[in-house]
C-alpha cells in the first residue's frame, strides 16, 4: 500500500517552506500523485525521493532552468555532470574575481592604515597599486635572497679563506664588503617609507640605509624629512 505525505509533511522531511513545495508544484518540477477528496497535495514516496535530489541541485547552485531538465530529461546523470562541470567552471571565475576584490579591499585598507587616506582617483590607479605592491613583494624575496647569499658566503667563505692564509682572508673580507654594500645599495633603491604623521613619502640614500637601525617587522628607525617625527616607519610601496 503506498504511502502518502502532505505538502506539509514533504515540507518537514526536506527542510524547505511549505511555499517551496507549492513553487515546484507549479514549475511543473515535482507534482503530487494524487489529490485528496479535500483537495490537498499527497505525494508519495518516490516524489519525496525526487524532490530532496531536487533540494541537492538546488544546494549545488543549479537555476530552475537547469533543474527542470536534469528532472525531465532520460539521461539527468549525464546532464547532470556536463552542468556541474561548467558550474564548477563558474564558481572558479567567482573565486578568481572575489580574490581579486579582496586584494583591492586590502590595498585600500593598507593606504588608509599608512596614509590616514586614499589617494586614488580610478580603477586604473588602483591596479597600478596593486601592481607596485606585487613589484614590492619581489623585492622582498629578492632582498632575503641576497641576505641568505650573503651569510651563506660569511659562513663557508671565511673558514676556507682562513684555511688558505695567505691573501685568502683580506679577499674574502674585501668580497664581502662589496656584497653587503650592493645588498644595502638595492635595498636603498627599491624601497620608500611613509610618515603615519604628515603622511609624507620618502626614500633614503645608501649611506642612511646603511647606518640606521633596521627592526626587521618593524622596518628602520628614522626621522621623517617633512615634519621631524622620529621612530619606526615600515617600508612601502605606495611611492
Amino acid at each position: 500500500m503506498l504511502k502518502f505525505f502532505t505538502t506539509g509533511e514533504l515540507a518537514k522531511i526536506c527542510n524547505v517552506s511549505i511555499r517551496t513545495v507549492q513553487f515546484y508544484d507549479k514549475e511543473n518540477i515535482v507534482k503530487p500523485s494524487k489529490l485528496s477528496d479535500g483537495g490537498r497535495r499527497l505525494y508519495t514516496e518516490e516524489e519525496v525521493k525526487k524532490f530532496r535530489c531536487i533540494c541537492l541541485y538546488k544546494a549545488l547552485g543549479l537555476s530552475l532552468d537547469e533543474i527542470k531538465k536534469v528532472s525531465q530529461t532520460q539521461n539527468p546523470y549525464g546532464l547532470l555532470s556536463e552542468i556541474v562541470f561548467f558550474q564548477r567552471l563558474k564558481i572558479d571565475e567567482e573565486i578568481k574575481n572575489l580574490e581579486q576584490m579582496k586584494a583591492r579591499l586590502s590595498v585600500i585598507t593598507e593606504q588608509i592604515n599608512e596614509a590616514g587616506k586614499v589617494e586614488l582617483e580610478s580603477i586604473d590607479d588602483l591596479e597600478e597599486l596593486m601592481r607596485r605592491k606585487e613589484r614590492h613583494k619581489r623585492t622582498d624575496v629578492m632582498t632575503y635572497i641576497f641576505l641568505a647569499c650573503y651569510v651563506l658566503v660569511l659562513l663557508a667563505g671565511f673558514p676556507i679563506a682562513a684555511a688558505l692564509g695567505g691573501f685568502a682572508p683580506g679577499v674574502m673580507g674585501v668580497a664581502a664588503v662589496i656584497l653587503l654594500s650592493g645588498l644595502i645599495f638595492y635595498h636603498s633603491q627599491v624601497n620608500s617609507y611613509i610618515c603615519p604623521v604628515c603622511g609624507k613619502r620618502f626614500s633614503i640614500g645608501f649611506f642612511k640605509d646603511a647606518f640606521s637601525f633596521n627592526g626587521i617587522r618593524k622596518g628602520k628607525f628614522l626621522k621623517c624629512p617633512s615634519c621631524g617625527r622620529k621612530g619606526w616607519f615600515k617600508e612601502t610601496y605606495f611611492h
